[in-house]
């Protein structure tokens, strides 16, 4: 005959919380992995962005054109800019590449609006400030861009772009995309 001599011990106040918290922690895991995981649609894409602006925001008038070396792939692109927003307030949008697009924004104030449980957002462009945005699809390791208008060098400047990765879904159900964003002011 085999005999067990075993005793029970109570445990003191703090193993008790441990062990409700742990208890408490694999209900909620469990019920977790029961629910179906359920993802949203929203698509992003890995780019890198560059923000120019001026001092005072404004944009003058003239022909732009736009050298970049991506990772030493040459890029140019060139526009006309009259400083005549659209309608709307809207600017302009050039397709260099079919990786890297030019925009012409206008900068907007937006107001927040609350009421009770529901919040709006109104947005108006503010006259004479604008900013030009450079978006260039994928991860380039290095960005060169020269700016000119009307043939004289606005500015010049190299990029090494640090990414970070973001979840729009969710880290569960991705996509992951990577992305960086630089501002730049010209004279």
């Amino acid at each position: 005959m085999i005999r067990s001599n075993s005793r029970l011990v109570r445990p003191g106040p703090f193993a008790r919380k441990a062990v409700a918290l742990v208890t408490g922690l694999a209900t909620i895991a469990a019920a977790y992995g029961c629910m179906p995981l359920e993802c949203t649609e929203v698509g992003c894409d890995d780019s890198f962005s560059i923000i120019t602006t001026t001092a005072d925001k404004s944009w003058a008038a003239g022909e732009y054109a736009l050298e970049l070396s991506v990772d030493g792939e040459q890029v140019s692109c060139s526009y006309t800019w009259t400083n005549m927003p659209q309608a709307g307030g809207g600017g302009m949008f050039v397709p260099c590449s079919p990786t890297v697009t030019v925009s012409i924004e206008t900068f907007m104030r937006c107001t927040e609006t609350s009421d009770g449980d529901s919040v709006s957002q109104s947005c108006t462009p503010i006259p004479g400030q604008l900013a030009q945005g450079i978006k260039i699809q994928g991860t380039p390791a290095r960005v060169d861009v020269v700016v000119r208008r009307d043939g004289a060098v606005v500015g010049e400047r190299s990029f090494t772009p640090e990414y970070q990765t973001s979840y729009p879904n969710g880290e569960a159900c991705g996509p992951a995309c990577r992305g960086d964003a630089r501002d730049w002011e010209l004279p």
